[in-house]
């Protein structure tokens, strides 16, 4: 339920980005810009953890979500970068909380079979949402999309306080330090942590891309924007094999299947950066590609999890929430300068040339993953 509020806009936002921008390197701009000021906030939400505590920063994350959906709704270009800079922020807000909750619930020892279950549910959530997010902004308002994103926000933080959550035991002994450059230094003083950090990276970035440039993908081939929608529910639904793939990682190990999955999506990108120019296979690549990264959601935040040593959980885990913001923030930034020189099917090599690269860093895991 926490990702219903999100998922809805995740297709929407490129597409009224294009309507308001024009260009394909413009809203790359625009997602670099709001990337930005969004890693910036990202570095205060561990104090905000540690003031407020997980259920306050779930409540806080709930009412920027809204506040997102009010600002996007606007259609006016400076209060839109606004809102993508909230969306950004409240989905981080959310995940921190609901990682310190995950982390005092569920044993170490578990994690590995914990994380396949939680991605399972999540993209439950992302199966429906973007396709919904279009359609009701083609065939209902443009307004729809946002307005039904700000009542499942609400009806998300009331749920979660249901749950009575915020009652469990959280160690309160020792305080978050109130300068962030402090628990940024200690987290990069953990190769492991460093490790972690740089391949959720990848596996995020991933899918920034994709939820970005499959649904301009559509719409600048002719195939429409609830094409685009689709492609990127679809492409979601692939990633309903982490049960599968969970069991493949505790058989085989993380480190050999988050390798052979960030292979198999190198190829993937390669081969659609080829047959870009034909639509519908080119849409039938993204789905293919979206399969090969699916292992990689499979390990989740497991890497980190089981990395992270338990007294400096809320602290490590805001610095490690990070990955989201550089995760939004590198792919557009990069792509705005490869798009000024070379057309859109540049962006699918590149994309296959930064996949390589996280290939070669899940080497570096434990063999024991």
């Amino acid at each position: 339920m926490a990702v219903l509020p999100r998922s809805l806009l995740v297709s929407v936002i490129p597409v009224e980005a294009l309507t308001l921008m024009s260009t394909v390197q413009a809203v790359s701009l625009l997602y670099f810009i709001s990337g930005i000021a969004s890693v910036l906030f990202s570095l205060l939400i561990p104090i905000l953890a540690s003031r407020f505590r997980a259920r306050g920063l779930l409540i806080l994350g709930g009412i920027t979500t809204v506040a997102t959906a009010v600002l996007l709704n606007s259609h006016q270009i400076y209060l839109f970068v606004v809102g993508m800079i909230f969306y950004t922020a409240s989905a981080n807000m959310v995940e921190i909380a609901l990682t310190l909750f995950i982390m005092q619930v569920v044993p170490r020892r578990e994690i590995q079979r914990f994380e396949p279950m939680r991605v399972f549910f999540m993209v439950i959530g992302f199966l429906i949402g973007p396709w919904l997010g279009v359609v009701l902004r083609e065939q209902v308002s443009v307004s729809a999309p946002y307005f039904l994103s700000g009542i499942f926000a609400v009806f998300t933080i009331a749920f979660m306080l249901m749950l009575r959550l915020h009652r469990l035991h959280l160690d309160k002994s020792r305080p978050i330090p109130a300068n962030p450059v402090r628990y940024i230094q200690r987290f990069s003083a953990q190769p492991r942590l460093r490790l972690a950090w740089a391949l959720a990276i990848g596996r995020a970035g991933w899918w920034s891309m994709f939820f970005i440039y499959a649904p301009l993908y559509a719409v600048t081939s002719g195939l429409g924007e609830i094409i685009g929608g689709t492609i990127v529910s679809a492409g979601v639904a692939m990633v309903l094999t982490v049960h599968f793939w969970g069991w493949i990682g505790r058989r085989y190990g993380l480190r050999r299947m988050m390798f052979w999955s960030s292979l198999m999506t190198t190829f993937a990108m390669l081969v659609l950066t080829a047959v870009a120019g034909s639509a519908w296979l080119g849409a039938a690549l993204w789905l293919v590609a979206a399969a090969a990264i699916a292992p990689l959601d499979a390990a989740g935040n497991g890497p980190f999890l089981r990395a992270v040593r338990s007294r400096e959980r809320p602290e490590m885990a805001g610095v490690y929430n990070t990955y989201r913001d550089m995760a939004q923030l590198m792919p557009p930034g990069v792509f705005t300068v490869v798009l000024r020189f070379f057309e859109l099917p540049a962006v699918f090599a590149t994309t296959a040339l930064g996949m390589l690269g996280m290939a070669a860093l899940a080497r570096y895991l434990p063999r024991r993953f």
